[in-house]
């Protein structure tokens, strides 16, 4: 049978899939867990529906990726051509989640396989290969428990990704040969690096630093998601980015679904793109307590309602909107101005 056939032609290089590889980003030391999770949920899949935003911020950045959460990140950084990946989450359930993600890469040749193997039908062969895929019984079980727990809400969210990157005419790793291709060997070539780690916490971000400049890389994209909301810049988070190798060429892609901002119409989210030295600038800045006294500063993108653009510091963006809420008061006194000379004209016939 030709799924059988596969799977032991596969046994071998899937066997080393969790055989840490020779480069420094193979040694991240995960955080503590966490005492709990946001809401208790594993959040399996992305939410944010509209990720085709952040393609032209993103597209051909290459460089080091690190992102949180699941499948966001392939569809960023194939887009990106990113070069190795770090995907950290602060919840293991999510870690497990790649490392099913690891071996179904490494077993499809292409993107339509891809999908297969997420199908129900499929999953006989699916548990054979994480089984073959990690002879360490923790990282096995870890696997095959978030297998079995989120493989249809990952087949159901897949499947929406390639309608919605189809409707806005983007590339998508669940199609294009070219985009799946880049992480397929990402995973092949052992370049995609898991961790259980959180932003503001010690270990795991400190050693992405630490590990990225003893392999000189620079951060190409710095995918945040809308973990910022959950907490206040403290002194550990702002010293874990200074920490990463940010510069100008650096793209931050966050989401936020806090009020005060504008969201993209129908979203949860409103969509952010920020230079990396943007970012830290910002961070130096003590007035900056969190991400939405930020991005109050971040101007509209121009193209859709709900992306803005942040590539100023702290000083020019506050002066910025001053002169725009300004401009802003001095047209609305004007229009006022008008519109009371036109009813004085009105009385007088």
């Amino acid at each position: 049978m030709r799924l059988v056939t596969l799977a032991a032609v596969l046994v071998s290089a899937l066997a080393s899939a969790s055989v840490p590889s020779g480069s420094a980003f193979s040694r991240l030391p995960p955080d503590p867990a966490p005492k709990q999770i946001v809401r208790g949920l594993h959040y399996w899949v992305s939410n944010e529906d509209h990720l085709e935003l952040f393609h032209g911020a993103v597209k051909d950045r290459k460089g080091l990726y690190l992102g949180v959460g699941s499948d966001q990140n392939y569809l960023l950084a194939a887009w990106a051509r990113a070069e190795p990946l770090v995907l950290l989450d602060f919840d293991q359930s999510i870690v497990d989640l790649h490392r099913v993600y690891r071996v179904l890469f490494r077993a499809a040749e292409s993107p339509g396989d891809f999908l297969r193997l997420w199908r129900a039908e499929s999953r006989s062969e699916v548990r054979q290969l994480i089984e073959q895929g990690y002879p360490d019984r923790k990282e096995r079980l870890g696997a095959l428990l978030a297998y079995g727990t989120s493989r249809a809400t990952v087949e159901r969210r897949l499947h929406r990704v390639v309608a919605r990157m189809a409707k806005v005419s983007l590339p998508c790793f669940l199609v294009d040969a070219a985009d799946y291709g880049h992480i397929r060997r990402l995973y092949l070539e052992d370049k995609v690096h898991l961790v259980r780690g959180d932003l503001s916490a010690e270990r795991s971000m400190s050693a992405v630093g630490r590990a990225a400049m003893e392999e000189q890389r620079t951060v190409g994209v710095l995918y945040l998601s809308n973990a910022e909301q959950y907490f206040d810049y403290g002194a550990r988070f702002r010293a874990n980015i200074r920490g990463l190798p940010l510069d100008e060429r650096s793209v931050v892609v966050r989401t936020s679904g806090q009020r005060g901002i504008s969201h993209v119409k129908a979203s949860y989210y409103h969509y952010n793109t920020q230079s990396g030295t943007s970012f830290l600038a910002w961070l130096a800045d003590k007035k900056t307590r969190n991400v939405r006294g930020m991005l109050r500063y971040a101007p509209d993108s121009g193209e859709a309602v709900g992306l803005s653009r942040l590539d100023l510091g702290p000083d020019e963006a506050r002066e910025a909107k001053k002169q725009q809420l300004v401009a802003k008061a001095s047209l609305k006194k004007k229009k006022a101005k008008r519109t009371s000379r036109a009813m004085r004209g009105e009385a007088e016939r």
